[in-house]
């Protein structure tokens, strides 16, 4: 609760705990045990991770949520980030891209039209995101040394990291659109640049109710 209690507006604390009350009764049917014994650690950054007594069972999880909207995801592949968020205009979003983003993205951006900008930011965001948050890096720090596909249309996956291509190959990135007028991505370490063995993650969504 102490957690919850750094909310000062009573939806935004509701949000937080109705979110890590559905993580915990998720991670428990996986790991079949109750939910209020399960417990935590966390990274500098805040990413929660099992603590020792429940981190053998090889289970990698990550939370992300927006407004009213969360999503958890869960693996035993290896390594997960995921991210949502609310596909909206952004004001100065050139300017952000251009300041935040590599050269390479900023280059594409400029060239989309006005009307796909927001699709084409929200997927730059949520893509990269994902990956940092699996890895437990601060986005703040790190967003342009983490290169994807953005254009709408254009498959997702990851290009480079931090210059390295050989480093994004051993990442499965997937998209997908959780609500109307939402985008969001799910970034998987498989431990392998072997891309034929990437193409075999399946992907499976359910809806909590």
């Amino acid at each position: 609760m102490a957690r919850a209690n750094r909310f000062k507006f009573p939806h935004l604390r509701n949000r937080y705990i109705a979110g890590r009350g559905a993580l915990r009764a998720i991670l428990a049917h996986y790991l079949q045990t109750d939910a209020g014994a399960l417990r935590f650690d966390y990274l500098e950054n805040g990413k929660p991770m099992f603590a020792e007594q429940f981190a053998h069972d090889g289970i990698h999880f990550n939370l992300s949520h927006t407004g009213d909207l969360a999503l958890v995801a869960v693996t035993r592949i290896g390594l997960l980030g995921v991210d949502v968020e609310w596909v909206r205009p952004i004001k100065n979003v050139d300017e952000l891209v251009a300041r935040f983003f590599s050269e390479r993205e900023n280059e594409l951006f400029q060239k989309v039209p006005a009307e796909q900008k927001p699709a084409a930011f929200f997927n730059l965001w949520t893509r990269k995101e994902a990956l940092l948050k699996a890895t437990g890096e601060g986005i703040t720090r790190s967003l342009n040394l983490v290169e994807v596909s953005f254009l709408p249309g254009e498959p997702a996956r990851f290009l480079a990291i931090s210059g390295d291509a050989k480093a994004a190959e051993q990442w499965t990135l997937r998209d997908f659109t959780p609500a109307k007028e939402y985008a969001g991505a799910v970034a998987v370490q498989q431990g392998t640049s072997n891309a034929e063995r990437a193409a075999q993650i399946e992907i499976k969504a359910w809806k909590w109710e």
